[in-house]
């Protein structure tokens, strides 16, 4: 039997505007299909917060009634991520939640710090006091799984969908929604690469997945509403966000190798260095692990500058960037979720 889905209540990629900006570059250049694929990557880099952050989360507008629900669900995923959510009448809160605009949607971990002050980072266009509780945890837990740094579901690198794309262009491209082709691509069939997330396999009961229609997919094939969170989103968030791992490890700038481990799904190993004079630095992995080094800072763990996959040798991450004065943090992970074993890693100057 086919699921009915109300396409007013789907959520859609909300994406910084250098984003798309970059995105539809990609598209318009004359790039080889790999070229493409790597700039789009680039998008998602970074998205992650600092651990053991506090959050802070304002409300711009709304009933105290439909603020307090809303308060209620998001402080769940504090149960099973090292961050805290700290909701308040903040003027620098880094979430602000509106009722007021077109649709749900949230933006993706730390690019809510690339949207003006006075602008919503996250939205909830039809929740109200007589909304179902039901549909109250359905989209509060999802858009703070965005809000967090989690991608849609369907979007997991693992994931394999049997879309019928005819049928899903038809139904996008239409009314309410009136999505370009290129819209829906970018919402419904774009996975984003497997170096820049931390995937697991794909989980029909994920709250990151909305329903999907049988008549949209080839076969027998469709997905109800998930209104809480299953066991992997659960298991995902706290290896996203370890408990008890806040501190980075010291990287001297002389090219001295610090070894490492990397274990098990989702785990990452911070290591923070300082630059006194600006100028081009280097840092890059060493071993048989295939590991992804990605860079914040200066003086700050969520300011992504950069990452790399496989520029070093035998496959290791090499990332060569000027640097200003201030201190940087590399975070390594690896490349399959599944593996992992020792390393070592090193920053130099030149």
């Amino acid at each position: 039997m086919s699921t009915q889905i109300d396409t007013d209540r789907i959520c859609f990629d909300r994406l910084l505007p250098d984003d798309v900006e970059r995105l539809g570059a990609a598209e318009r250049s004359t790039r080889s299909p790999q070229a493409k694929a790597r700039l789009r990557m680039a998008i998602l880099m970074g998205k992650k917060w600092q651990q053991g952050k506090t959050i802070k989360v304002s409300f711009l507008d709304g009933e105290q009634s439909v603020r307090d629900r809303v308060q209620a669900i998001a402080k769940e995923w504090e149960n099973y991520a090292n961050l805290s959510l700290d909701f308040g009448d903040h003027s620098d809160a880094e979430i602000r939640i509106s009722f007021l605009m077109s649709g749900s949607w949230s933006y993706l971990g730390v690019d809510a710090n690339g949207i003006p002050d006075s602008e919503p980072t996250m939205n909830y266009g039809w929740l109200t006091p007589d909304t179902e509780e039901t549909e109250y945890r359905r989209v509060v837990l999802h858009e703070f799984g965005h809000a967090l740094g989690a991608i849609h579901e369907h979007q997991n690198p693992a994931g394999g969908i049997p879309w019928d794309k005819e049928a899903v262009y038809e139904r996008y491209t239409g009314p309410p929604n009136n999505w370009s082709r290129d819209q829906v691509d970018q919402n419904l069939f774009r996975r984003y690469e497997a170096d820049i997330t931390q995937f697991t396999e794909f989980d029909p009961d994920s709250i990151m997945l909305y329903a999907i229609a049988n008549d949209l997919t080839e076969g027998d094939w469709e997905v109800g509403w998930n209104t809480e969170l299953s066991e992997s989103d659960k298991q995902f968030m706290a290896q996203m966000y370890p408990q008890g791992v806040n501190n980075a490890t010291a990287l001297p700038v002389d090219g001295t190798q610090q070894a490492g481990t990397i274990g098990a799904h989702g785990t990452s190993d911070i290591y923070a260095f300082d630059v006194v004079t600006a100028g081009t630095y280097t840092v890059e992995t060493q071993g048989d692990q295939d590991l992804v080094v990605s860079l914040a800072g200066p003086d700050s763990e969520d300011a992504m500058i950069g990452q790399d996959d496989d520029s070093g040798a035998d496959g290791n991450a090499r990332l060569s960037m000027p640097l200003a004065a201030g201190r940087y943090y590399a975070t390594v992970r690896h490349y399959w979720p599944a593996e992992g074993g020792t390393y070592s890693i090193s920053v130099t100057e030149g």
